[in-house]
């Protein structure tokens, strides 16, 4: 029984020293943090890109979708076991909170569906930029639920980013713009709507059960939705094995992992550094379907993506250009 007190303060006194090793080296835990961040979105900014290698392979969105969702399930509980026990702020879940867990999973198994549509229909970088507005709706929403007007800021910013959205959409005039990118385009926005009002109306829980409970108990939920949704429509699946390789390594690297990152990131530096860092994510997406799909945009298209980028960034309180350079160089400081 006397051990119990000793225990309590060994961790203290690593905790404690832990806490002077990061007070001594600030830049090298801000290096550390926004290494971890990069990671996270470079992961997460794979993903519709690998998924047009599942569907070279003949594997349809439904298949893509249910086998992602079944084998990233067992990883996040494993993660909630290692890793997310007596974090603070965090609580047992109740009855009640598999019921809100249903509901916002079926948001999230929505916007997954609606988003892996977006991608097989067009480019993997249009579908990303489409997907990226996501903030300024859920701006909106705030709006619309506290009945309080933004500041001017905000509303000039908002209709930057949709202005560089029709840059994307529509180069050349919007009577030159294909039936199929609309088609595409309307999904990816379908998935941007449901997304946001995910994450805005899902944050009181995120607070209440924890990150990663919510995490595992929302993807559990998804994938139960998946279950229910391929029961109904009874759509075909087309499995094949290197389909499942592919969707295996989308469920790894691109879901599990990227959202423990990020999770880590944000206890070093906070969510709003984290989120700025997070930015970058269409960039590395353009950049890789440019490299690896050979994805071209046109000069107005390139110039209405910085205009969404800009527009989206602008949308943090603490965003400015220099904040970003000094934020972005921190890790190449000199110790």
């Amino acid at each position: 029984m006397s051990s119990q007190p000793h225990a309590d303060r060994a961790t203290s006194s690593v905790a404690d020293q832990s806490s002077n090793i990061a007070a001594k080296n600030p830049e090298k835990l801000m290096g550390s943090a926004l290494t971890v961040v990069l990671l996270s979105t470079l992961a997460f900014a794979m993903k519709g890109l690998l998924a047009k290698f599942v569907y070279a392979t003949g594997m349809t969105v439904d298949g893509l979708l249910l086998l992602r969702f079944l084998f990233a399930m067992p990883f996040f509980w494993l993660g909630v076991y290692l890793f997310g026990k007596k974090r603070p702020g965090d609580r047992k879940m109740k009855p009640t909170d598999l019921l809100w867990g249903a509901l916002f999973g079926g948001l999230f198994f929505a916007a997954a569906l609606f988003d892996f549509t977006a991608v097989s229909l067009i480019d993997v970088t249009v579908s990303r930029i489409v997907l990226f507005t996501f903030p300024a709706i859920v701006m909106i929403l705030e709006i619309l639920h506290k009945r309080r007007l933004p500041p001017i800021r905000q509303v000039v910013c908002f209709v930057m980013t949709y202005i560089g959205l029709m840059l994307v959409l529509a180069p050349n005039g919007f009577d030159m713009v294909s039936g199929n990118l609309w088609y595409g385009a309307a999904w990816a926005f379908g998935s941007a709507l449901i997304y946001a009002c995910y994450l805005y109306f899902g944050q009181g829980m995120i607070k209440t059960i924890g990150s990663m409970h919510f995490a595992a108990l929302i993807n559990t939920m998804a994938g139960l939705s998946m279950v229910l949704y391929e029961l109904v429509v009874q759509k075909p699946l087309n499995l094949n094995l290197d389909g499942v390789l592919w969707t295996a390594g989308i469920s790894i690297f691109c879901t599990v992992i990227p959202f423990f990152l990020l999770y880590e990131g944000i206890r070093r530096i906070g969510a709003t550094q984290a989120s700025l860092i997070s930015l970058s994510g269409p960039a590395m997406t353009f950049f890789a379907a440019w490299l690896l799909l050979g994805e071209i945009l046109t000069i107005p298209q390139l110039v209405g993506f910085a205009v969404v980028i800009l527009g989206v960034a602008s949308l943090k309180n603490s965003f400015s250009l220099a904040g970003l350079g000094r934020l972005l160089a921190r890790p190449f400081a000199r110790s």
